[in-house]
């Protein structure tokens, strides 16, 4: 987490792309982005957390420890299994809602031997990487955003969302019922949401302005 966080302000810097940010993290990437505003707390104007991992996560992972135990053992396969095709049968190219060619160069991504490889290396520190975030601090008041999507959630992952709109004291969490995990990026309702989300901390941020609690109500 600490190493993903150091590259992206490496990646920000040498790109000439000066802060504060605004910081937008899906899944796993909400962990990313507390590690980035912990880490660079000067260069970080608000938060938004899209169906983000939090650090009650390590304890929904255990609860699946089996099967989190086969992937694993897998995970170290990925690359291998890339190389000679087997991840292109076993992932099928498919998407809620992305454009055609978005998808494919997706799906290229995933089921090559680098994407697979990465896969399989952040899954098996991922739960590390939880437990080590339960350490970060808060956001204070910095504006954020959660935007829970709570279709088919596994159990516990509501309540992990209820934690995370926790981090701030200037806060609207939104959640949308009828959205499963992956549609914050893939599907059309999902990304207006989220890119609202956004929107609106940026707006917050520059304006000065109070982010609207009442937003909730989409629950």
């Amino acid at each position: 987490g600490a190493a993903i966080a150091r590259d992206l302000h490496a990646l920000l810097a040498a790109a000439g792309i000066p802060g504060p940010y605004v910081l937008a993290g899906h899944s796993s990437g909400g962990v990313y982005v507390r590690v980035f505003a912990a880490a660079y707390p000067a260069e970080v104007a608000g938060v938004v957390l899209l169906d983000a991992q939090s650090p009650g996560g390590a304890t929904v992972l255990a609860r699946s420890a089996g099967a989190q135990r086969s992937i694993g053992t897998l995970a170290g396969l990925f690359p291998l299994l890339a190389r000679v095709g087997l991840v292109r049968l076993v992932l099928p190219a498919e998407s809620v809602d992305l454009p055609p060619e978005a998808a494919a160069r997706q799906h290229a991504e995933q089921v090559s031997a680098r994407g697979a490889a990465s896969f399989g290396e952040e899954f098996v520190h991922l739960g590390g990487i939880l437990a080590a975030a339960g350490d970060l601090p808060n956001l204070g008041d910095l504006p954020l955003v959660v935007v829970t999507a709570a279709s088919q959630p596994p159990a516990g992952w509501l309540a992990q969302q209820d934690r995370l709109a926790r981090l701030s004291t200037h806060l609207s969490h939104r959640v949308f019922a009828d959205l499963p995990h992956a549609s914050q990026i893939e599907s059309t309702k999902g990304a207006a949401a989220s890119s609202a989300a956004i929107v609106d901390v940026v707006s917050s941020v520059r304006s000065g302005t109070r982010l609207d609690a009442r937003d909730d109500a989409a629950r």
